[in-house]
C-alpha cells in the first residue's frame, strides 16, 4: 500500500524514481544512500515537531475554551447575538484545529520517510551527482577536475546516531563557512557544494572520490568538455636552428611558386 502511494505521489509530480548515472567509465559507478540512522534522527526532529504543535493546538483549545465559559472577560461588551455567532465559530475552530492536526500526522509522517528514501549519491570515475528532495528535487552534479575540497561535517545529534554529512565544494564555492550560516546557504543554492547528507560511511566516501580525484589528476585527464587551449611562445625562446628551418621552407615555398607561374 505504501509503495502504491510512493509510485502514484512520484507519478503526479512527474518524479523520476532514480537519477541517470553521470559521466564516466562503465562499471565504475557506486551508489550511496542516506543511513537508515539518518532516519531514525529525521524521525525524532519530526516527533519533536509535532509534540510542539500539540502542545500549541492544547494551549489554543484551553484559552478558547475559557474564552466560551467566560472566565477570561473578552466577550462582556459584545451583545448577546454577537455573542452566540463567536461561540459558533471557536467551536468549529476547535474542531478544525483538531481534525487539522490528526490530518497532518501521517501525512508529514509519509513525506519525512519519503525524503530519505529518495535521496541519491553516485560516484564514478570522473564526476558524482547527488539528487535529494520530494516536493522541490535538488540535482547537482560535479565533475571531479573541478573538486577543490571534500570535508566531513558531524554535529552532537550526529554524532550519537553515528552518521555524518560529507561535504563536497567545487571551484567558485569559496571559503569554508559553518554549516548553519546564512553564506554557506548561498553557497550551496550557487551549485558550488553538494552534501552527502545523513551517510554511515562518510570517511570511505572521502577516501573513494580523493582516490579516484587523485587518479585523474596524476592521468592528465580534466573535463572533457573542457575546450583545448593553445600556448604562445615568445620568438626570443624560439631555437635559431627552428628559425633557419622556417627560412628554407619559405625559400623552397617561393621557388615552387615561380615554377609553376606562367
Amino acid at each position: 500500500m505504501i509503495d502504491g502511494i510512493k509510485g502514484l505521489l512520484l507519478r503526479l509530480m512527474r518524479v523520476p524514481p532514480e537519477p541517470r548515472t553521470p559521466s564516466g567509465s562503465a562499471g565504475s559507478a557506486e551508489v550511496f544512500r542516506a543511513s537508515r540512522r539518518y532516519l531514525k534522527l529525521k524521525l525524532l526532529r519530526w516527533a519533536g515537531g509535532q509534540a510542539s504543535t500539540l502542545f500549541g493546538v492544547i494551549a489554543a483549545l484551553v484559552f478558547l475554551r475559557l474564552i466560551g465559559t467566560g472566565q477570561i472577560a473578552v466577550l462582556d461588551n459584545i451583545n448577546i447575538p454577537h455573542k452566540a455567532i463567536i461561540f459558533r465559530f471557536l467551536g468549529w475552530a476547535e474542531i478544525v484545529a483538531v481534525v487539522g492536526f490528526l490530518v497532518q500526522l501521517p501525512v508529514s509522517l509519509f513525506l519525512v520517510l519519503l525524503d530519505w528514501e529518495m535521496r541519491w549519491y553516485i560516484v564514478t570515475d570522473r564526476s558524482l551527482r547527488i539528487r535529494e528532495g520530494v516536493w522541490q528535487v535538488n540535482e547537482m552534479t560535479m565533475t571531479f577536475a573541478n573538486v577543490q575540497e571534500v570535508s566531513i561535517r558531524q554535529g552532537p545529534l550526529e554524532r550519537l546516531f553515528g552518521i555524518a554529512n560529507l561535504r563536497v565544494r567545487t571551484a567558485g564555492g569559496g571559503a569554508s563557512s559553518s554549516p548553519g550560516s546564512q553564506h554557506g546557504e548561498d553557497e550551496q543554492k550557487s551549485g558550488h557544494i553538494g552534501y552527502f547528507r545523513g551517510v554511515d560511511n562518510a570517511p570511505a566516501i572521502r577516501d573513494l572520490i580523493m582516490d579516484r580525484l587523485r587518479r585523474l589528476r596524476d592521468a592528465g585527464l580534466g573535463d572533457p568538455d573542457q575546450q583545448p587551449f593553445e600556448i604562445e611562445v615568445p620568438a626570443d625562446e624560439v631555437s635559431v636552428g627552428v628559425l633557419d628551418a622556417a627560412h628554407e621552407l619559405l625559400e623552397e615555398a617561393r621557388a615552387l611558386r615561380r615554377t609553376v607561374e606562367p
